[in-house]
């Protein structure tokens, strides 16, 4: 990884213990419902010394428990992109935690955004309350947003929210995965979890909604946990791509030619409402599968796109 700071760039990194003071008292964990934000970041186009076009970190702001890298160049020849990481001190995801993430990309720029590793959903006390996390995300004029992070661990007892918030310019691309483990599988723990909801919300700089999904599974009181369908791909995947000027019939072609055995993933593909774009849902026996799916359909609508193909995402 080669990383790269240029002189326009204007980086904030702050930090703080667990226990933060909030008006003279001492708090830990949750947040108020007014929660101030824990990370954002603004990525930006300029040109280098070179001359061609390059995507920055303009500006980076986390507090505990986040860290965010700096500028990273996977792929020397593709200048255009930055890749970031998202770092996190905590042991997880906590019962009552209420954590706020914003994204900026800029008009032109490219962002590869990811995580360094699975985020844990630790189990909720009988009077506690559900973990939320809330992304604000904008998507600027023929900017490019790839925003891939690991898996989502679901611990015994465990409950989460799961926010994202979509500003995106009509000719603006936007990428995002999400798999889902539901408990320590390789411990017997399986669908032992409260619940899970995932709600993504895609609108225009008008305030348009081009399309929401939600998505809300149940670990407990599913009453499919224990059928063979479910006990066979225990796994989920969800996957969204919205990729004006690219044509859709190619990319599902392209997706349907995807060689994986079906006894380890299986995937439907459908258009999107509202916009040039497909929603995949998938099933798995193996993580494993579904980052290979996952690099797989981003690999395809960067050649569309024509756009270097994904170096080695360094983990």
């Amino acid at each position: 990884m080669v990383p790269t700071t240029l002189p326009q760039a204007e980086q904030r990194i702050e930090s703080q213990s667990d226990d933060q003071k909030v008006a003279g008292k001492k708090v830990t964990g949750a947040a108020s419902s007014s929660s101030p934000l824990h990370l954002s970041m603004r990525v930006a186009q300029a040109a280098n010394a070179n001359q061609t076009s390059q995507s920055f970190v303009a500006h980076q702001y986390a507090s505990y428990p986040f860290r965010l890298s700096s500028n990273l160049r996977l792929d020397r020849a593709d200048a255009e992109r930055v890749y970031a990481y998202i770092m996190s001190a905590a042991p997880g995801v906590l019962s009552g935690d209420d954590l706020r993430l914003r994204v900026e990309v800029g008009d032109q720029a490219c962002l590869y955004l990811t995580d360094q590793s699975a985020t844990k959903v630790h189990s909720k006390p009988v009077d506690g309350l559900p973990a939320q996390v809330i992304w604000e995300i904008q998507v600027g004029k023929e900017a490019y947003f790839e925003y891939v992070l690991e898996p989502i661990i679901l611990f015994d007892s465990a409950a989460l929210t799961q926010r994202v918030e979509v500003t995106l310019h009509p000719s603006g691309r936007f990428i995002s995965g999400e798999i889902i483990v539901p408990g320590r599988i390789a411990r017997g723990e399986f669908y032992e979890f409260e619940q899970f909801e995932s709600r993504l919300r895609v609108r225009s700089p008008d305030g348009r909604i081009c399309f929401a999904d939600n998505l809300r599974l149940t670990g407990q009181a599913n009453r499919f946990k224990h059928s063979a369908f479910v006990t066979e791909y225990p796994l989920l995947g969800n996957f969204v791509a919205v990729v004006p000027g690219i044509a859709l019939d190619d990319l599902l072609r392209k997706l349907q030619q995807h060689e994986i055995p079906a006894d380890t993933l299986q995937a439907c593909e459908s258009p999107l409402p509202g916009c040039n774009g497909i929603l995949v849902r998938a099933i798995a026996t193996k993580v494993n599968a579904l980052k290979t799916y996952q690099r797989y359909l981003l690999n395809c609508i960067r050649q569309l796109a024509a756009q270097p193909l994904l170096p080695i995402i360094p983990k």
